[in-house]
């Protein structure tokens, strides 16, 4: 299928940045990140952008209570996962000034975020810097034993439920028909990275985008809109297909794929054992389930974050980050397939 140059540039908008962890003492040399808001560690800080989260209530639950550009009140989803894997440190935002002086180094021992726009040139370009330092051979090791972690599709549906980037119009695009672009989009990027050495993906689905409070917030009854669900479950359900047909043709490929979806489910349908009391309202945010107005300087966030599903109108807390991540490590289907992330360590 062809890409319309309009799809396209819906894609490059809602990718955010690859990031790197270094080498440490860690089960694998590195972990390259590529992803929107949800994996950020704050390369928007550096982004000529009106949408800012480096204020107080975020990062109220973060060390030292630091706003760092974390779309949370604390920890992110990479972060637990850098720890689950053994690094040292979390990702660093490229774009931070103190990167500015030695990038190649910084290849090697960790940190880097780019806009997606060129995030696959300059993964070329940063194997062909480290390759100028310890040699292609050791390169291609190098990244064919590190975790290349992806997690697209949450922005794109937002995107076709009309929130956010609101000039780009879709002109009834049929569901099928958007998510086999976003697929076809997604197909050569991860055969590009392959190409470049990438063994060991690690691939994080939709969530239930239609039961996020800036969705629901729109419905009086404030149930979830299963226009978006549906599109979510779809768009699921074809990236797991195309994984598989990856790991069939591409020699050495792995993958472990969680699907956020059911864990949202399970939270959802659980809430009264699992402590996630509250899966509808947001805890930072104004408006009906404080989905209609973002979190900004002057809200006043929820006083218990570890019972709340959503930080925000779109993005889940800290406990439900480590969570997720838990279950991504050492879990088993619906939830993670057809391998952990612990058993793609192994």
């Amino acid at each position: 299928m062809v890409v319309t140059s309009l799809h396209w540039h819906v894609v490059c908008l809602v990718i955010l940045c690859l990031c790197l962890c270094g080498f440490g003492h860690a089960l694998y040399p590195a972990m390259y990140v590529l992803g929107a808001s949800q994996l950020d560690a704050g390369n928007n800080n550096y982004l000529v952008t009106p949408i800012k989260v480096n204020f107080h209530p975020y990062g109220i639950d973060f060390p030292g209570g630091e706003a760092t550009g974390r779309f949370s009140n604390g920890d992110i989803i990479t972060d637990y996962l850098a720890k689950h894997v053994g690094l040292e440190a979390s990702p660093k935002p490229y774009l931070s000034p103190s990167f500015n002086t030695n990038k190649t180094t910084e290849f090697l021992k960790g940190g880097l975020c780019i806009a997606f726009s060129k995030q696959v040139d300059y993964f070329n370009e940063t194997v062909e810097a480290i390759a100028k330092q310890i040699g292609p051979r050791e390169t291609y090791k190098h990244i064919s034993k590190s975790f290349i972690v992806i997690n697209i599709g949450n922005n794109d549906i937002l995107v076709y439920n009309g929130v956010g980037f609101s000039s780009i119009i879709l002109n009834g695009t049929p569901p099928d028909q958007y998510v086999d672009q976003l697929i076809s989009s997604l197909q050569p990027l991860l055969k590009n990275i392959y190409n470049l050495g990438g063994r060991k993906f690690v691939i994080i689905g939709a969530g239930a985008q239609g039961c996020l409070p800036v969705l629901r917030a729109r419905q009086a009854t404030g149930d979830c809109i299963e226009d978006a669900n549906y599109l979510s479950r779809l768009f699921n359900q074809r990236l797991a297909s195309l994984m598989q047909d990856l790991q069939s043709s591409l020699g050495g490929l792995k993958y472990s794929f969680f699907n956020p979806y059911p864990a949202f489910v399970e939270l959802n349908n659980n809430r009264g054992t699992n402590g996630f009391t509250e899966v509808k309202v947001a805890c930072c945010g104004a408006g009906n389930l404080n989905g209609t107005i973002p979190c900004n300087r002057t809200t006043i966030p929820c006083s218990n974050r570890t019972n709340h599903v959503f930080w925000d109108g779109v993005h889940n807390t800290q406990a439900v980050a480590k969570v997720y991540m838990n279950i991504a490590f050492q879990g088993s289907a619906p939830y993670v397939y057809p391998i952990n992330v612990k058993q793609l360590s192994d």
